[in-house]
């Protein structure tokens, strides 16, 4: 196309001019439809979804000069129709486009070649549109020389897997079902061949989801720059209904929502705009419940909630249970996300007088997020998991510190990286631990991974410790801030579950008893509110996490590098300052009210917690009373 309008930028007057064109060009087109049979004109009734689809592309991405489009969608929406339709439309529109149209198997490439050439063998003979000039099993051309390239990703590894797009120059691209690819080299080629400055260009990839793989790391890693997302539900599909004179409505429809399904119904609402009615909540039922014996508490099926989602945060799950409740994630994110952070770069130096936290620039070199600095009169937490500690998929090094409470504690710190070596992880944790250890009458615990490169972490954080309160660099140390980690400094001693006796093993050592046991005590404190979990990266990392049998772990794809972190200091927590705490009273509540409240309201706090105590006590010795009376009764 020649028109001046075209040129350059894209601009509304631009997305007007191409949208109006491809949906005279849709009123042309007929498919044959699973639904509605052959040779179908299927401009005449396209879903909800196929519009949702079309109006990402149109106004959310190319409104806003972006090129790359991300479709999270359930299955049998129509997507993929609509997607090919607009394959054919760009190639013809556009002269010269460069495009290739990736299947995840031969078979479906075979089967999408055969629709794009019924597409373009529908048109009316009198419709001006650039025809077909040679079409092979590898590729179309069409007389304006745009040249479409038919691939198949494929489903498992193989030495042609990188492939994909190299030597090709790819200004379109349309990749489907791509949670079926088992081509991560590919993807990369595929990525690297495509134009960055074509203004014209677009690059379409939409899939179903199926676990965490390739595609959740790119639907969740993504450039708002140059990219949108859209995702569409089961609900957007106007056929997934049972309407009122249907007899499965009888059955599916009557019974007004439940609970869980309200809260569904309302995120749906708020999150799409769109309103579920009764008669498409029956077709789910029916889908999900065909015999009605499921029960509120009970899982739904994961494969079945994986390929019919009502919110992208349900879309992606493991053929495994899943570890952690779906909706308390989703409440931990919601509250996390507008808590504001400092965003720290680590840099080690040659000792630990040389190390420095530097304001992070971009969020890419982002390692340690700092939620509160250090308060007085505190109890806090601090805990180390080296990278390959546990097991050699757990490649990143995470501290984490938490600030105890008797009710509870909250996530103040996390570090994350994946290249730091042991001795400059044990410089980390010596630089939090005399950091929060600074205030006056704070009390820190460290807790450390030992297994791995942990042992030489813990070697190194004990040597340098003596350094700097003992040795040759106690005066600098001091002068830098980094002095404190002797009377208030402690380090955690585990001790066994069973034992009568208090332990004399300094720090932690994981198998997988003490893993299984160390995840349920923080699920079960996570689940109940206990803790406040603040890194949106650690609650993402906690969607991965399913348990099968007696192995708790992230799923392909996955880390649990933060969530680990967490559970050890979530253990400290429990087994070494929560009893102290509760002794004390030193909930969140006492905690605002000492810090905010007069003179006078801290003493009431103070008399009322002196009397609780003197109560405490005299209950104590009446039980122990009781008991010796009846042990004398006995003899």
């Amino acid at each position: 196309m020649s028109e001046r309008a075209l040129d350059g930028a894209w601009s509304p007057k631009k997305v007007a001019i191409v949208e109006k064109a491809f949906y005279s060009f849709a009123q042309n087109v007929r498919v044959n439809s699973k639904e509605r049979g052959g040779n179908y004109p299927v401009a005449k009734h396209f879903y909800t979804s196929q519009k949702r689809f079309f109006h990402a592309v149109f106004h959310k991405a190319l409104a806003t000069d972006r090129h790359t489009v991300k479709v999270l969608k359930s299955r049998q929406l129509g997507v993929t129709t609509a997607s090919e339709i607009l394959d054919v439309f760009w190639l013809g529109f556009f002269d010269g486009i460069q495009g290739a149209l990736i299947y995840d198997s031969n078979t479906h490439a075979a089967s999408g070649r055969r629709r794009i050439e019924n597409v373009l063998k529908s048109l009316p003979d009198n419709y001006r549109f650039p025809r077909l000039l040679s079409h092979n099993r590898d590729s179309i051309t069409l007389e304006n020389g745009s040249n479409l390239l038919i691939m198949s990703a494929g489903v498992r590894q193989t030495n042609s897997s990188g492939v994909l797009g190299r030597s090709e120059g790819l200004n379109y691209i349309h990749a489907t079902e791509i949670r079926s690819w088992n081509n991560e080299e590919g993807i990369k080629s595929l990525q690297s061949s495509k134009s960055d400055f074509f203004d014209n260009r677009l690059y379409i990839w939409e899939s179903t989801a199926s676990g965490f793989n390739d595609w959740y790391e790119m639907w969740e890693n993504y450039d708002d720059l140059d990219e949108i997302r859209e995702f569409i539900g089961w609900w957007a599909k106007d056929d997934q209904r049972w309407k009122r004179s249907n007899p499965r409505f009888t059955k599916y429809g009557i019974d007004p929502p439940s609970d869980e399904e309200a809260k569904r119904i309302r995120a749906v609402k708020e999150l799409y705009g769109f309103e579920i009615d009764q008669e498409q909540l029956a077709w789910y039922r029916w889908f999900v419940d065909p015999a009605r014996e499921r029960t509120d508490d009970e899982p739904e099926d994961s494969y079945l909630l994986s390929d019919q989602p009502w919110t992208e945060s349900e879309a992606f799950q493991h053929s495994g249970s899943s570890f952690y409740r779906s909706d308390r994630l989703q409440q931990a994110v919601a509250a996390a996300i507008p808590v504001g952070y400092k965003s720290y770069r680590f840099w080690p130096g040659n000792s630990i007088i040389d190390c420095d936290f530097q304001q992070a620039q971009y969020i890419r070199e982002t390692e340690l997020k700092l939620w509160e600095e250090p308060a007085g009169e505190c109890v806090y937490i601090v805990s180390g998991d080296p990278a390959f500690g546990r097991d050699e998929n757990s490649d990143n090094s995470c501290a984490e510190v938490i600030r105890c409470f008797a009710d509870g504690w909250d996530q103040v710190v996390e570090f994350a990286s994946s290249l730091i070596e042991p001795h400059h992880f044990s410089w980390l944790l010596l630089s939090l631990v005399s950091y929060y250890a600074t205030p006056p009458q704070n009390d820190v615990m460290m807790i450390c991974e030992l297994n791995g490169p942990g042992e030489e972490v813990w070697r190194h954080y004990k040597t340098t410790r003596d350094l700097i309160r003992d040795g040759y660099l106690r005066t600098q140390a001091r002068q830098m801030g980094i002095g404190n980690v002797a009377g208030n400094v402690s380090s955690y001693v585990y001790t066994r579950s069973d034992s009568a006796h208090f332990g004399n093993s300094y720090q932690w050592k994981t198998n997988t008893q003490l893993k299984v046991q160390a995840m349920e005590s923080l699920r079960n404190n996570f689940h109940n509110g206990l803790v406040s979990i603040r890194s949106v990266d650690a609650l993402s990392e906690m969607k991965t996490i399913v348990r099968e049998g007696d192995k708790i772990a992230a799923g392909r794809k996955g880390r649990d590098d933060r969530n680990f972190a967490l559970a050890m200091a979530n253990r400290a927590w429990e087994e070494r300052k929560r009893s102290k705490l509760v002794r004390e009273n030193r909930t969140r509540a006492a905690d605002k009210v000492r810090r905010t409240a007069s003179p006078v309201d801290r003493l009431a706090l103070f008399n009322r917690n002196m009397l609780q105590d003197f109560f405490s006590v005299r209950q104590r010795q009446r039980q122990q009373a009781r008991i010796a009376a009846m042990q004398r009764s006995r003899w």
